[in-house]
Order: structure tokens, then C-alpha cells, then sequence
């Protein structure tokens, strides 16, 4: 659940998805995340916060999604959270592997048009929006169909999990979060 390190940030948030502002803080808050950092391949985003209930109830099939999913990237985004380490403890108490990066101010609310908590971006390897699911995930299995239609993915092999230390990937202080493990 580490944060990619990137350049100094520029004043105003430059745009390298589409819809997306380029940087974020990361959840440990401690460095800047971009999106030019990001894999270029496809990647589900969701959108998140720990006194979410619905957020809450979701989060078991994002977790098991990791396992099914080939070739995708999962980033989460810990969205206008009033406590940023109950949600760093949540994170890691639900067992989300992935990098997580915060987004206290809501600067994504006008770019992604965000409609509320939880909803999830399906961003293909170009990194435009494909698809955007608001609200809760029923099952892993919706979020595999959904991942099916938007990015074309197969079910039933390993995520693709890139190598943080190779790409950069920062890792949080042990004691506030469990020790960064690739997959």
C-alpha cells in the first residue's frame, strides 16, 4: 500500500488522464503521488473512505478480486476522509494490498464528476475512463463482469501487481501500516 514517488508537484494540478488531475497526496502523507507514475496498464480505481458503510461492505470483494484479475493495476483513493490513519488501519485491516493515495480536499469531485462514495473508475491501458461504477460492488464477481466490459479483462489468474521497489513505490512507516509486499 505504498505511494510512487514522483516530481516535485507543479502548482496547479496539470491533467494526464483524462478527467484526472495528475497528482495526489499519498495516504501516509508524506509524499506526492502523479499519474504519469502510474502502470500503463489497466487499472481500477476506487474511490473510498473509512466512515463509508457502503465503502465498508464492499471491501471484501475488492480484496478478493486481486487474485482474479490478469493484468490489471488496482490504485484506491482514500476521498475526503476526516481521519487519514483510521482509514491507513482500515486499509490494512481489510487486507488491500494495492497503493492507496488520499484525496482530502475532494480535488477529483469536478474532474470525475464523482457522485458520492464508493465508486470505482475502469481505466484501460491508455489511461482513459472507461467505465465508472457508483456505488457499492455487490459481489467480486460484479466487479469482474465490470472489469470484463470496460477493460476487456480476463477472471481466473494473478493481478498484474507491480514491483514497488522497481517503480518506485514508497512504503509507510511499519508501525502505521503492515510491510509492503509484492505480489
Amino acid at each position: 500500500m505504498g505511494c510512487p514517488t514522483a516530481p516535485t508537484p507543479t502548482p496547479t494540478p496539470a491533467r494526464s488522464r483524462e478527467g484526472c488531475p495528475s497528482r495526489r497526496s499519498c495516504a501516509s502523507g508524506a509524499t506526492r503521488w502523479s499519474t504519469s507514475r502510474a502502470p500503463r496498464t489497466p487499472t481500477i480505481i476506487n474511490l473510498w473512505a473509512q466512515w463509508c458503510e457502503p465503502c465498508r461492505a464492499e471491501s471484501p470483494h475488492l480484496r478478493s478480486a486481486l487474485a482474479d484479475l490478469e493484468g490489471v493495476s488496482f490504485i484506491g483513493i482514500n476521498y475526503d476522509d476526516p481521519q487519514p490513519d483510521w482509514a491507513i488501519e482500515f486499509a490494512s485491516l481489510v487486507g488491500w494490498e494495492y497503493p492507496h493515495v488520499m484525496d482530502m480536499d475532494k480535488e477529483l469531485q469536478i474532474p470525475l464528476k464523482v457522485p458520492g462514495l464508493p465508486t470505482t473508475y475502469f481505466i484501460d491501458a491508455d489511461g482513459r475512463i472507461a467505465g465508472v461504477h457508483a456505488g457499492q460492488l455487490s459481489s467480486e464477481q460484479q466487479l469482474l463482469d465490470l472489469a470484463s466490459d470496460y477493460l476487456g479483462c480476463d477472471a481466473g489468474s494473478h493481478v498484474h501487481q507491480v514491483d514497488r521497489r522497481a517503480q518506485g513505490w514508497a512504503t509507510r512507516p511499519a508501525a502505521r501500516l503492515r510491510p509492503d509486499a509484492t505480489r
